[in-house]
This record gives C-alpha cells, sequence and structure tokens, in this order.
C-alpha cells in the first residue's frame, strides 16, 4: 500500500461520492485483500466515528462560523491521551482494546496502535501505530480540515522528540528505543500548526512576516540557509521547517540551531515554515 492507496482509502471512507464507480470497486478489492489497507481503512472508519459523534461546536450557522474561525487561529493545540466519551454510539477503538489486524498465515500482529489522543479544543485526533513487518512508527493526523492536518509539527515533550507531518498529516519514523508501552499510553503532545510558510529560492533573501509583528530573515549562500528573527515584544517562534524539494522535512528550534546548513542542491527550491 503506498501514498496514493491511502489517499484513495481515506475518501473512500469519507466521501465515497468523490470517487468514480471503478475507483471504488478498486478501493473495495484493495481492502478486502491487503491486510495492511483493511487496517488503515479500519482505522479511518474508527476515527471519523470519533469526530461524528463528539461535534465540540454550538448549533446555530453563524455560531458554528464564528466559533470555527477561532479555532483556526489556533497555532498550538494540546492533546492528551483520548478517552471515549460518554453517551457516544459504541464504537470500538482499537486504542482502547489493543486490537490489532493478525497478519495471516503467521498469525503475528502487523500494527500496534501505540497511542491515540485527542484535543479538547477542537475535531483534532493524532494515532501512533508501530508496523512490525518494518519496526517503524507511523503517524496520522485527522482534523475536519485538511488544513488543520497538513504540515504539522507533533511534538511528545514526554517521550522527548517531535514529528513532521506532510500535507496529508501522515509521516513515517524511526521509533525512539526504550519507550515503554504505559509511557506511549500516558504520553501527552503538542500539535504545531504552521504561522508563516515562504519559499526561497537560490541565492534569495526573503523576509517572513510573522503573526505578532516578528519577522524571520532567510538569506541562501550555496548549500548553506542562515536564519535570523527579529522578535517582536521578545516572543521568538519556536520551530522552523526546512523541506527541499522531493526531500523530508528538517526541524530546527529556532532558539537554539546555529546558522542552518541544508544538505541539498544549491539549485533546489526550499521551503520554510515557521512554528510558534
Amino acid at each position: 500500500m503506498d501514498p496514493g492507496d491511502e489517499r484513495h482509502i481515506e475518501r473512500f471512507i469519507r466521501n465515497p461520492d468523490s470517487l468514480s464507480n471503478d475507483q471504488r470497486r478498486a478501493v473495495e478489492r484493495l481492502i478486502e485483500k491487503d491486510p495492511g489497507a483493511r487496517t488503515y481503512a479500519e482505522f479511518l472508519e474508527d476515527f471519523y466515528g470519533r469526530l461524528d459523534d463528539e461535534p465540540l461546536t454550538p448549533s446555530g450557522g453563524h455560531v458554528d462560523e464564528f466559533v470555527g474561525g477561532l479555532f483556526q487561529e489556533e497555532a498550538v493545540v494540546s492533546l492528551r491521551p483520548f478517552q471515549p466519551p460518554r453517551g457516544a454510539r459504541p464504537t470500538v477503538l482499537a486504542a482502547d482494546t489493543d486490537s490489532t489486524h493478525t497478519d495471516a498465515p503467521t498469525g503475528e500482529r502487523r500494527f500496534t496502535v501505540l497511542t491515540t489522543l485527542s484535543a479538547e479544543e477542537e475535531n483534532l485526533l493524532v494515532r501512533v501505530m508501530k508496523d512490525r513487518d518494518t519496526g517503524r512508527g507511523r503517524l496520522y493526523v485527522l482534523a475536519d480540515s485538511s488544513e488543520r492536518r497538513a504540515h504539522v509539527v507533533v511534538s511528545f515533550p514526554d517521550l522527548g522528540f517531535d514529528l513532521i507531518a506532510d500535507e496529508e498529516g501522515r509521516t513515517t519514523f524511526a521509533i525512539p528505543p526504550g519507550i515503554s508501552l504505559k509511557q506511549w499510553a500516558e504520553a501527552h503532545a503538542v500539535v504545531r500548526h504552521p504561522v508563516a510558510a515562504r519559499a526561497v529560492g537560490p541565492g534569495e533573501e526573503v523576509a517572513v512576516h510573522l503573526p505578532d509583528g516578528g519577522t524571520l530573515l532567510g538569506e541562501r549562500e550555496g548549500r548553506a540557509l542562515t536564519v535570523a528573527v527579529e522578535p517582536h515584544g521578545g516572543n521568538v517562534p519556536a520551530y522552523l521547517t526546512v523541506v527541499p524539494r522531493d526531500d523530508s522535512a528538517r526541524l530546527f528550534r529556532l532558539s537554539t540551531s546555529p546558522p542552518l546548513e541544508c544538505n541539498t542542491s544549491p539549485e533546489a527550491p526550499l521551503m520554510l515554515r515557521v512554528y510558534e
């Protein structure tokens, strides 16, 4: 199952009318035959069922629009271990039961749910799974809108690491050693949304204006990217991601990082995203 398959499965679960009849039949066959695809489909059904069960905005069109606008402005969202809402329909999450798909014919579990977390402020969920076949972790971020899951930084302060999601709200990663299942289950997290973004071309100097009035200054020379922050009122943004073309994002702490050295072609454009 590749990223294209995951996107089609998500459309099939969330909005099947957006697929053609042939595409829907292809996804149905994939889910039926591929254990990984079936597990991912079940995972999405759980998550979107959770979102549908617990609407967090008040009723009334103008109130919904107003509150939704406030939520969109939240750049940092705290997450806590998922707790099923009282009175919700009887949906069982894999994170609650530690149920995973059994990979026939070996009988061994391919996917283990390490943690599922939810936000109080908005419909935002994060799940982390371990893939036994690869030994790697898989992070999924789900939200009501694609903008609220794209390119977020998910920080696990209790566990001491950060993850960068792609435009679909997903990433795979090397699981840090020495973290027990109990630590995963009890860990909290923070989702950081970009507050500013800017492409920087070869040899270009840029000034990225931040919401609080500060400015991020960037300059490229060869492979080197030099970044400085002119804060407003002493507020310094927390993180910067640098995304080379056709490469994974790199995360830097703006308060501690030296001038940034990007191991990329001098001709490749870079995308900078700033986080509080």
